[in-house]
């Protein structure tokens, strides 16, 4: 339901889970790196970081995004994500670790290796390690065993240096108390909103400001560089799928076998009284009784579905008797699910309290933990092998053509002649989309890797694979101003009006300092927006997301009374006035000091590694050659 969104919670780091998503991205793209690019993209204290490397480490982590995101994955969510950024830091990193790995003496040895790896389930036959089941996993990867174990030795040396690092981190019960009262405190907001809008019709762009402002943001008109490129694609329908055996889909369940095992599910309803945005306390009590009393309609012998239906205020799933369907453990918000798992089918429960309001909760089913014998999934994993047997075969074929492309004198007759089909795309700039492909990262980010006259490595697209070759590199250009006056005039009108809302809600933040009530402020009629929030902590988050990142870290770092802002948000500025604070209940502490030292001295350690790592940068010579950075 889109009001609960279900939220995965974030899993702790374990090795074995970063062992197999390595694996899976393997598998996906290849063990092959394209070495027809030999450019440096780093160099640390004179190590270099070649761009195949970079290439590489690349596109496995865009494959466990896109196993972590499935649906909700694409190219957007990779910028936002800035992945870029995230493979040359870890890059950089890992070589950091390395050289002062060395120096320290510091070393992964043959025996814990070997420890780790027979402890991976992946490798494992009824229990217990078994080397033809390893052979047989990396094999299906496209690995062969000196370089997943090259891998994983340097995965087990960062978890050695960061136990050494972070060992001795402690924290104290003063710590600890003054974390939880932080994390548990709420707060209640006033907030005035001054949107740059309104001033900008009344905003002039002279001639003069017109030149200065183009001159000064250059960046804004330009042109990006552009590419054209002849791309040779190996289609799927290419290479016939296999045949698995009946002992290929035996081998490949005892494998999998966690995927076919359900945990205890719960088949769930709800009434939702959402907590006005205003009104404060009173208005939060009201709330309360009013999911109180849907409850004692319940429980007096009225249908919850029919209750749900004349209260409920969730819009979603109101008119269907409040059903939210079948949820397990880790699904739902913590005081919800809390709720859901203590009760028992065809019980009632509540009001339990979240960040949209107050819901009274009905298990209607429980489902039982379950497994899938053979029998019922083998025709899934035959066709999942089918699946995965083709890709391996056409991941060959287009590395075999991959290797002619590379040395042949005419690009285009070579693919034609091995069965590929071959078009001319462009000039194409980074955002567009790749005409005949589509908006697929990996596919953006080759061809913008490839020096003069080069040839990628084999993509992985919908298709099939697809080869690349530069025909032409545009440089960025910046446009003429006569080509693009409108757009730095309106520009220019834009930042008056900007610096206009800043004045006014530095006035209004004065005046609020000043003992101003902010409801009154916003009546003056000289278009300030008022809001009020309800109360919120760091454990229970603001109902209104969409201001929420904006105000909610300012006011919560706020004391009673205390104004902050202007800050930037969705609609304008925004100027924050907190207007109570609820300290959380000191007897409370108690039942939560053993989980909340758990998450403090978590944190510590965290910042205490990333300290070290920072240490290290700062005594290195870290040169990064962005120029040559692919981007999504």
């Amino acid at each position: 339901m889109a009001m609960m969104s279900w939220m995965r919670r974030t899993s702790r780091y374990f090795l074995a889970v970063v062992v197999l998503t390595f694996i899976a991205s393997l598998a996906y793209f290849g063990a092959t790196q394209d070495r027809s690019n030999p450019t440096t993209v780093a160099t640390v204290s004179g190590e270099e970081i070649s761009a195949a490397a970079y290439d590489h480490a690349y596109r496995a982590t865009v494959e466990q995004y896109r196993q972590i995101f499935r649906d909700r994955f694409s190219d957007e969510l990779l910028r936002s994500l800035r992945i870029q950024d995230q493979v040359i830091d870890r890059l950089v990193t890992e070589r950091l670790m390395t050289q002062r790995a060395a120096v320290e003496g510091t070393a992964v040895s043959d025996e814990e290796l070997s420890g780790e790896i027979v402890k991976i389930p992946a490798f494992q036959k009824d229990g217990r390690f078994a080397r033809d089941q390893y052979l047989r996993v990396l094999s299906r990867a496209g690995l062969t065993p000196p370089a997943f174990e090259q891998d994983l030795r340097a995965q087990l040396l960062q978890r050695k240096l960061q136990g050494l690092i972070t060992d001795g981190v402690k924290v104290s019960e003063a710590e600890v108390r003054q974390y939880w009262e932080g994390r548990r405190a709420r707060v209640r907001a006033a907030y005035l909103l001054v949107s740059p809008e309104p001033f900008v019709p009344g905003a002039e762009a002279g001639d003069a400001e017109i030149e200065a402002y183009y001159k000064g943001h250059q960046a804004e008109f330009t042109r990006p560089e552009r590419r054209r490129v002849l791309a040779a694609l190996l289609p799927g329908a290419s290479v016939p799928a296999p045949a698995p055996s009946d002992a290929e889909v035996e081998a490949a369940y005892q494998e999998r076998r966690a995927e076919f095992e359900q945990p205890e599910r719960r088949k769930v309803a709800h009434i939702l009284v959402r907590v006005p945005t205003v009104g404060g306390s009173a208005a939060e009590e009201g709330t309360k009784q009013k999911a109180e009393a849907a409850l004692a309609r319940v429980k007096g012998g009225a249908d919850f579905a029919q209750v749900a239906r004349d209260v409920s205020q969730d819009e979603a799933t109101a008119s269907r008797g409040g059903e939210l369907g079948v949820v397990a453990r880790g699904e739902l918000m913590a005081p919800f699910e809390q709720a859901v798992f203590e009760l028992k089918r065809g019980e009632v429960g509540g009001p339990v309290r979240t960040a949209y309001g107050y819901h009274v909760v009905k298990v209607l089913d429980v489902l039982p933990a379950s497994k899938k014998e053979l029998r019922e999934v083998a025709p899934t994993i035959r066709a999942g092998l089918a699946a995965e047997g083709q890709l391996r075969e056409l991941r060959k074929k287009a590395e075999e053509a991959h290797e002619r492309l590379l040395a042949a004198p005419d690009f285009a007759a070579e693919a034609r002649q091995r069965g590929l089909t071959v078009r001319e795309i462009g000039p194409l700039a980074r955002p567009d989309a790749v005409e005949g492909i589509g908006r697929v990262a990996e596919a953006t980010t080759a061809i913008f890797a490839l020096p003069p006259g080069g040839v990628s490595a084999p993509v992985k697209v919908p298709e099939g694979y697809v080869v690349f070759r530069l025909l032409e590199k545009e440089e960025p250009k910046v446009l003429p101003l006569a080509e693009v006056r409108p757009q730095a005039a309106q520009a220019v009108r834009r930042q008056k009006a900007q610096e206009a809302a800043q004045t006014r809600a530095n006035q209004l933040a004065d005046a609020l300092r000043a003992g101003e009530d902010p409801r009154s402020l916003a009546k003056r009629g000289d278009g300030v927006g008022f809001g009020e929030t309800g109360p919120f902590s760091r454990t229970e988050p603001m109902a209104d997301k969409e201001v929420a990142p904006a105000i909610g870290p300012l006011a919560l770092g706020l004391p009673e009374g205390g104004v902050g802002g202007p800050v930037a948000g969705p609609k304008g500025l925004y100027v924050v006035k907190v207007v109570g604070r609820e300290p959380p209940n000191p007897a409370e502490f108690e039942t939560a000091r053993r989980e909340t030292e758990r998450q403090l001295l978590e944190q510590k350690r965290g910042q205490t590694w990333q300290a070290w790592l920072a240490g290290l940068r700062e005594g290195a010579k870290i040169e990064v050659n962005r120029k040559v950075l692919p981007q999504p």
